[in-house]
């Protein structure tokens, strides 16, 4: 692979242009400073000359002598006397021009001009400079000038000296302008000297910079090519960087190589939990399989409980039609019950009149008798259709011991399914507690049952004892009606009490079997409510199944991406 080149600016640079500019800021700093100081220095040093040319020439000029000159005095001893010795001073002081200058306290006039060329100014001339500017000076004080003043002809440095007679009046000024041309040439000298050492000092600072610098490069470029080996030496994260400059190369070497033992050791964490996942998604996907043929158990178990169920719902509601059946025996039979006691009372109303009627009745009477015990033996006998229940009670009970062995069935089915069958182990749970109910209900049905047999037992036992009681006594002692006819009337309020006692037996009968079928309501409803849980559980395990399915592909695509990881890491030299 190739190199990489950087995209912008490299550090040389960087460094380089900042650093070469700082620097050639402080050289030009630093220059413009000792130039500045220099020419300071040497101003100063030209406005002492000047101040010192000028005091000499106070001292050779005789202020007596220039207060009493005027225009006429030009040329005279005097005047030539005192001209000589200001060129004198002049000459001997590099004084570039030397004059006096006196003032009527308005203007300023020139009084002897010590210059030979031809710009001399005549006695009495007028000064260019106002009498206020100089007006200090003409008061005692001397004033130099503190700079160069450049011109095209000359560099000048001006100084006024007052002229002071022997009675302490100021009667003029010497005006001394000193030739500071030297001065300029020592400024141009040390800039030019100050120039040069800028520039070597400049070239020094930069040649060590460019060397410091290229030094710093070239540690960074040997880690950058370590670095570069160690990324594109096929993953090896074995290597280190061994830099030894003892600087902060080194050190980052050193971090480099704290990285790569810190990746080296999350890759083999990485490899090591890789093999980890990969194992337990094996496990998982295992596990789901057999989950998943468990869970397909317990919904062929769920279906058969809920035939289970529909049958049971068919045997109510045979159970259901023959209670109705019986019902409506019983119904009947309270009826006789009650027609006969009715007739009772009739016959103990009328047994006063039996004695004259008992020879046209006595067929009648036999054939009623006949009758009424066809008709109760008829009832009892449909009464007795009460045993069919107790055969169906013993098919409820059996129908709720399957349910309760399939319940077994299906909570040992879901406890082997795990946490997914929990959810199964409840609803087995449930069936299991319907089915122990409807074999509770089942078996107080049996014994209502077994009451209403009893009593219907009764019943035909005290039907039997009054058709034999009207045979004996109605049809056998008929004939003797009429003298028992006392006798006939107690036997008929017997027969009335048995009536009474048949007709309240029949009617608690009714009761008992109302609530057989209230009872059997209710088991079938429970039985119905059953059929419908086991059939949502059916459809849950159903749903159950497709998502455990599911959880198994996605194990298994947790297995191809493990796959991958180890690839990936693989791919590194650890």
């Amino acid at each position: 692979m190739k190199k990489r080149r950087t995209r912008g600016i490299g550090i040389r640079t960087k460094i380089l242009f900042p650093t070469s500019m700082a620097i050639i800021l402080l050289c030009v700093v630093m220059g413009v400073n000792s130039y500045q100081r220099t020419k300071e220095g040497l101003i100063e040093m030209g406005v002492e000359e000047a101040q010192m040319a000028a005091a000499i020439s106070t001292k050779v000029i005789d202020a007596d002598l220039i207060a009493g000159l005027s225009a006429e005095n030009v040329g005279s001893e005097t005047y030539n006397a005192l001209l000589d010795a200001m060129f004198d001073v002049k000459r001997d002081c590099g004084i570039q021009y030397l004059y006096t200058l006196y003032t009527d306290g308005n203007k300023v006039y020139y009084g002897i001009d010590a210059d030979d060329t031809e710009s001399v100014n005549d006695f009495g001339t007028v000064f260019e400079v106002s009498y206020q500017e100089l007006k200090s000076v003409f008061e005692g004080k001397m004033y130099v000038q503190d700079y160069i003043d450049s011109t095209e002809d000359s560099d000048l440095i001006t100084a006024y000296m007052p002229l002071v007679d022997s009675s302490g009046k100021t009667v003029g000024i010497v005006g001394c302008d000193y030739d500071a041309s030297g001065v300029v040439e020592r400024l141009a000298l040390a800039l030019a000297r100050v120039i040069q050492i800028s520039v070597i000092c400049l070239f020094i600072a930069l040649i060590v910079l460019n060397l410091m610098v290229g030094k710093v490069i070239r540690r960074l470029r040997k880690v950058d090519g370590k670095i570069y080996e160690l990324v594109h030496n096929e993953g090896d994260l074995t290597q280190t960087l061994d830099v030894h400059t003892g600087d902060e190369m080194e050190l980052i070497a050193e971090n480099v190589n704290e990285l790569l033992r810190h990746i080296r050791e999350i890759m083999l964490n990485i490899s090591e939990n890789a093999e980890h996942l990969k194992e337990s998604s094996r496990t998982v996907s295992s596990r789901l399989s057999n989950a998943e043929t468990e869970i397909t158990d317990v919904s062929s178990v769920m279906e058969e409980m809920s035939a289970a169920m529909e049958e049971s719902s068919a045997s109510l509601d045979q159970i259901n039609e023959s209670i109705g059946q019986i019902f409506e025996s019983i119904e009947s039979i309270y009826e006789q019950a009650e027609s006969g006691r009715v007739s009772s009372d009739k016959i103990m109303k009328t047994a006063s009149e039996v004695y004259s009627r008992a020879i046209e009745e006595k067929q009648d009477a036999a054939r009623q008798v006949a009758d009424m015990a066809a008709s109760v033996q008829q009832k009892i006998e449909k009464s007795k259709d009460v045993e069919a229940i107790r055969e169906l009670t013993k098919n409820i009970i059996s129908i709720t011991e399957e349910t309760n062995l399939l319940a077994l069935n299906a909570s040992i089915e879901a406890a082997r399914a795990g946490e997914a069958g929990r959810g199964f182990a409840v609803v087995a749970d449930e069936i299991g507690k319907l089915a122990a109910n409807s074999a509770a209900s089942a078996t107080e049905i049996q014994k209502v049952t077994d009451e209403v047999i009893h009593t219907v037992d009764e019943l035909a036992a005290e039907a039997e004892g009054m058709i034999t009681f009207m045979n004996k006594t109605a049809i056998g002692g008929y004939e003797k009606l009429l003298e028992t006819s006392k006798s006939y009337q107690n036997d008929v309020g017997d027969m009335d009490g048995m009536m009474q006692h048949f007709a309240m037996e029949s009617e608690q009968l009714k009761m008992n079997m109302d609530e057989i079928r209230l009872a059997l309501d209710d088991v079938k409803t429970a039985v119905s409510e059953s059929a419908l849980g086991v059939t949502n559980v059916t459809e849950t395990a159903v749903k159950l199944t497709g998502n455990v399915g599911d959880i198994g592909k996605e194990a298994d695509s947790n297995l191809e991406i493990v796959d991958r990881l180890n690839d990936e890491v693989g791919k590194f030299k650890l």
